[in-house]
C-alpha cells in the first residue's frame, strides 16, 4: 500500500477535514456533541495526516499536557481512518507514530477516552498495550466512554 505520514500542525484544511468527519461519525454514532470541545483551544503537541497515493485518509492528535496527571503525560485526541480506508493497519501506523512523537518530546505515559459504541478502537488500543483505567476529566461520569493509558518508557 502506497502511504505516507506527515506531521501536520491543527490548523492544517486536511487535517481539520478529517476532524471534522470524525465529529460527524461520532454524532451519529452516540447523538451527543464531543464534550471534550476544548481540543482546539488547549495546546497540541503534534498531528498526524496518513495519505493514501496523496489524499489524507487518516489522523490523530496528541495533546499535553493532561492537567489530571501532570506533566510527561499526553493524551492522544482525533484518532479517525476515513471508512473505506479502515482494516488496512492505517490506525496503528497513526498510533505508532504519535508514540514515536511523545518520546521525542520527552512524554513518558500517553491517555486516551474513546467509547463503548467503537469496539474497533478499544480492540486497537488494547492490542497495543494501553490498560483500562478510571474514567479521567472530563468523562468522570460519562457512561459510555472508556479512558486508557500506556506507559512509554
Amino acid at each position: 500500500m502506497d502511504v505516507t505520514i506527515e506531521r501536520v500542525d491543527w490548523a492544517n484544511e486536511e487535517l481539520q477535514s478529517l476532524v471534522a468527519a470524525q465529529q460527524t461519525e461520532l454524532l451519529e454514532r452516540y447523538g451527543d456533541e464531543d464534550i471534550d470541545d476544548g481540543v482546539s483551544t488547549r495546546p497540541l503537541e503534534a498531528a498526524v495526516l496518513i495519505r493514501h497515493e496523496g489524499v489524507a485518509v487518516a489522523c490523530g492528535a496528541l495533546r499535553d499536557p493532561v492537567e489530571a496527571f501532570g506533566e510527561g503525560v499526553g493524551e492522544l485526541k482525533r484518532m479517525y481512518v476515513v471508512p473505506e480506508h479502515r482494516r488496512k493497519g492505517l490506525s496503528r501506523i497513526v498510533l505508532r507514530e504519535l508514540e514515536k512523537i511523545a518520546l521525542e518530546r520527552g512524554l513518558r505515559r500517553l491517555v486516551l477516552e474513546t467509547g463503548v459504541l467503537q469496539p474497533e478502537a478499544i480492540g486497537l488500543y488494547v492490542t497495543e498495550g494501553y490498560l483500562l483505567i478510571d474514567n479521567y476529566h472530563p468523562y468522570e461520569d460519562e457512561d459510555s466512554s472508556r479512558c486508557f493509558a500506556k506507559s512509554l518508557v
